[in-house]
């Protein structure tokens, strides 16, 4: 996920300063026995911990779940450390959100958000460092895949099937002028059953990358009888687009937040990181 260097924050349209959001919470210091990997985690995990939910819809989960669904780095973009955490337990996930460590974002320690939706049903996001985040609507539209096979009747041999179908995406990201093709990791991040009730349904979530940071996510499911696909960003400053078997089929233009897309930023205390000499250390 590439950021703007704003020094405000954004979300739901309403534009506060950082400093007035980040400054009501301190992040509990993490064991000092702890590999400086170790107390990074705990420090992101502990502002996803810190987010709660709330909608009208009945049994709509309160906080994402605890375990990371992928963990990165982006040393030459400056992000020492990242997560992609999903909201949701079992079927498909609610919503996305990203939570990255920058030690000079804007010159100073930041954690950096992306929030991506994936559900029509209304909700608030109540996030404990940055304004609150209420999405219109879901931020992926679903396409059916043309030329699929049948679902398998094995979930091993589902896998295999998404894993050939999200080889058929070609994905670039464009930043100020340098456009560069995105890295498909060919394992995916979560696996789940989009429809419970029906047979040989199953969905993944793939990731397209810059070196190792998500800039798209590729969601690939089985209604138990066809396949379909969504794309969302998980870059704000980026021109992102992807093809199927050379027919593009998404395009977003940078710094756009749509109905069901946002990213924030607030002050962190990034372990290993000495603000006052501007450097980090490594293990």
């Amino acid at each position: 996920m590439l950021h703007s260097m704003r020094g405000i924050t954004k979300l739901c349209g309403i534009l506060l300063p950082v400093a007035l959001l980040s400054s009501a919470y301190a992040d509990p210091a993490p064991p000092a026995e702890a590999s400086l990997e170790d107390q990074r985690l705990a420090v992101m995990s502990q502002r996803i911990a810190a987010m709660e939910f709330t909608s009208g819809e009945t049994g709509f989960p309160a906080r994402l779940e605890a375990t990371p669904l992928f963990r990165y780095d982006d040393q030459t973009r400056g992000y020492i450390d990242g997560t992609v955490w999903r909201l949701g337990k079992m079927t498909r996930p609610l919503a996305i959100v990203t939570a990255e460590l920058h030690p000079r974002y804007g010159g100073s320690p930041r954690i950096v958000y992306d929030f991506l939706s994936l559900t029509s049903v209304p909700f608030v996001a109540h996030p404990s460092d940055v304004g609150n985040w209420s999405p219109g609507g879901s931020a992926v539209d679903w396409k059916s895949f043309p030329d699929a096979p049948v679902p398998a009747a094995s979930a091993a041999l589902r896998l295999a099937q998404m894993k050939q179908l999200s080889a058929r995406f070609v994905a670039t990201q464009d930043v100020e002028g340098q456009k560069v093709q995105l890295r498909l990791l060919p394992t995916p991040i979560d696996r789940y059953q989009p429809f419970p009730l029906k047979d040989r349904s199953d969905g993944a979530i793939f990731v397209l990358c810059n070196g190792r940071n998500p800039a798209l996510i590729l969601l690939i499911e089985s209604d138990g009888e066809t396949w379909s696909f969504g794309i969302g960003r998980l870059s704000l400053p980026s021109v992102l687009a992807a093809s199927l078997n050379g027919v593009i089929v998404y395009h977003q233009q940078a710094n756009v937040y749509g109905p069901g897309y946002n990213a924030s930023n607030a002050s962190v205390v990034i372990p290993g990181y000495e603000a006052g000499k501007g450097s980090v250390e490594t293990e």
